[in-house]
């Protein structure tokens, strides 16, 4: 409008336009089916998607057959949710082609850790478990085991080489000798419950 009218001032709430780039990332879920991919990129409580979004700067939404779990319900007048009747993929939206492509990047090698490194030494898979546990109240500390007699990381509790003596710390409550419980006491005090005591008349 200014290349038609120089002088042509815009009202004062006026704002542009908001331009918005988006991209697709396709995700081989039907190739391999037995990788979670939708639980890899969304994470637990959909925190690694989120934290993607915070340092990309990109909006990604997880589209496409699949994305939405069995027996959940779409919209509420019964039309499909977009992209519903196409593959799974990542739509992403940014205001500017820069995050954007930093936002395909990221899908892109989750995707490639999730095929090409097996589940149990997936770094991700294990943070996002670890990550899980926590939030459910659940997390053991099984990465670094200590030993709970002495603290160390060296070892594991049964094999502590200071652990103490259990047998010594058995004490018997019928003649107070340390070792033995009074169920197998030899020598029972006088007048302790069980005890036969002979009288000579």
């Amino acid at each position: 409008m200014q290349s038609v009218n120089p002088e042509f001032k815009p009202p004062a709430d006026y704002k542009p336009p908001v331009t918005r780039v988006s991209d697709k990332v396709l995700i081989p879920q039907e190739q391999h089916p037995d990788i979670n991919f939708v639980g890899l990129l969304i994470g637990p409580r959909g925190n690694t998607l989120k934290a993607m979004e915070k340092e990309t700067g990109a909006k990604i939404i997880i589209r496409g057959k699949g994305s939405v779990k069995e027996g959940k319900v779409g919209r509420k007048d019964g039309q499909p949710l977009p992209g519903e009747d196409e593959p799974l993929h990542a739509f992403i939206t940014a205001p500017n082609p820069e995050a954007v492509k930093k936002a395909v990047d990221k899908i892109k090698d989750v995707i490639r850790q999730g095929i090409e490194v097996p589940e149990g030494h997936n770094d991700l898979r294990r943070m996002q478990l670890r990550e899980l546990a926590q939030l459910n109240g659940t997390l053991r500390e099984t990465d670094c085991p200590r030993c709970t007699n002495c603290g160390s990381s060296e070892h594991k509790s049964w094999l502590c080489p200071d652990k103490p003596n259990v047998t010594n710390s058995i004490v018997c409550t019928s003649c107070g000798g340390a070792g033995h419980i009074s169920k197998d006491c030899r020598s029972k005090r006088p007048g302790a419950a069980g005890e036969v005591t002979t009288e000579d008349s």
